[in-house]
């Protein structure tokens, strides 16, 4: 029975990629939170049922959307019909989850799937808050540090920073808060880091968040180190995994923060080192 599950996960999850509207991204996160599921204890057993359950919520979603696409007018209605029907589940979904903590690998992957929900229902500062908790019980993989540091990146540009009419860009309210937030970001991607040629996204990530903080030289190399990366023959077929995000990326520009004066990538590392072992995303909002 664990066995015939395990196999209808990878089942789902490949069915799921046909849906153009499944990025390369989410489909490596929820592959990752499969691995973590994988044993035969009743614990990994009973998270991969409603692993299963997410899936399905998910995939009629998407199927929702394919036939949107193919109508001569969509409206507005109806994308968030679409949209609510997989909130509701991912809601219910929630409340079950919260039942069935466990321990070793199944309980990284359900606090994985756990910040999975709450991303689709954009409760970001949860998102952060599970992934974090993912990271302390022993999650350490590229992928998860990589998305830790995206939405704390995102809770940041959410709590210190608000949209302008008039200028048309996101402008910063404070500007300290707002820099420590995007270090801690920075100090995720960098625990992301692992010597392969995934690290070329992550190197234009830590770029973009140290520019939006108004660190000029380090995020220069940053983006130099990442287009080394990328330029290489082996970087071609992960272009995509790392897309999340970079057309929001692209279309966001702050208003210029007050010149400090440069700093360098090594107080950059050395910021993070100490937000590593001094602050969680709680504490940086709060403070």
């Amino acid at each position: 029975m664990a066995y015939a599950d395990r196999e209808e996960v990878f089942d789902r999850l490949e069915r799921l990629s046909e849906y153009e509207t499944v990025s390369s991204f989410a489909l490596a996160y929820y592959e990752l939170i499969a691995d973590y599921l994988a044993g035969d204890s009743r614990g990994a057993h009973g998270l991969r049922l409603r692993f299963l359950e997410f899936l399905e919520a998910v995939a009629r979603y998407h199927r929702a959307l394919d036939v949107l696409a193919s109508e001569d007018r969509v409206t507005l209605g109806n994308v968030r019909s679409a949209s609510e029907k997989r909130d509701i589940a991912l809601s219910v979904l929630l409340e079950q989850l919260a039942a069935d903590e466990v321990g070793d690998d199944p309980e990284i992957g359900r606090l994985l799937l756990c910040a999975e929900c709450y991303y689709q229902l954009a409760l970001v500062d949860r998102v952060v808050d599970r992934l974090e908790a993912a990271v302390a019980a022993g999650a350490d993989h590229p992928l998860v540090q990589f998305a830790l540091g995206y939405n704390r990146y995102e809770l940041a540009t959410q709590a210190f920073t608000r949209y302008s009419a008039e200028t048309g860009r996101r402008e910063i309210e404070d500007e300290d808060r707002f820099r420590l937030a995007c270090l801690s970001a920075v100090s995720a991607f960098q625990d992301g880091l692992s010597a392969d040629v995934f690290d070329g996204h992550i190197h234009w990530w830590i770029g973009n968040v140290l520019k939006a903080a108004g660190f000029e030289d380090a995020a220069r190399a940053s983006f130099d180190k990442a287009a080394e990366i990328l330029s290489e023959p082996d970087a071609a077929d992960l272009h995509d995994v790392a897309d999340v995000g970079i057309e929001w990326s692209a279309s966001v520009s702050f208003g210029a923060a007050e010149e400090t004066g440069p700093i360098t990538e090594e107080e950059v590392q050395q910021a993070g080192l100490l937000l590593r072992r001094s602050f969680s995303a709680s504490d940086l909002m709060n403070r």
